[in-house]
């Protein structure tokens, strides 16, 4: 059984990209439901294990949660047949929850940068 993926193991432009892609349906109230930058690591990585079935929910961070579930029907994150201010509050969840996560992979990066004081 394979183990999932981190939210670490996401490139930070994965990261950025779905900050983008969710502020954007947030400021719009509307969204496109496209596959993003997560998903294609994700397919990838899949693609990299020999995984043909069932990749999302074996290997994606945001499955668990319900953020994505690779179908608008199931996701949090769709615009759906749901009440818009929830949909709206899931947005506004799920960027704060990236921009954290985001914020953590750029400080341990940061923490190994040599500052021209150290050198």
């Amino acid at each position: 059984m394979s183990q999932r993926i981190s939210i670490f193991e996401l490139s930070e432009r994965a990261l950025d990209e779905t900050l983008r892609k969710y502020s954007e349906a947030l400021q719009y109230e509307c969204i496109s439901w496209i596959a993003c930058r997560i998903c294609f690591e994700i397919d990838r990585t899949a693609n990299e294990m020999h995984i043909y079935a069932g990749l999302c929910e074996t290997l994606c961070p945001l499955y668990p949660s319900k953020w994505c579930r690779n179908n608008r029907h199931d996701s949090r994150l769709a615009e759906t047949d749901r009440i818009k201010i929830e949909w709206l509050q899931d947005i506004e969840n799920y960027l704060w929850w990236i921009t954290i996560e985001l914020e953590l992979m750029r400080d341990e990066y940061e923490k190994n940068w040599v500052t021209f004081d150290e050198r």
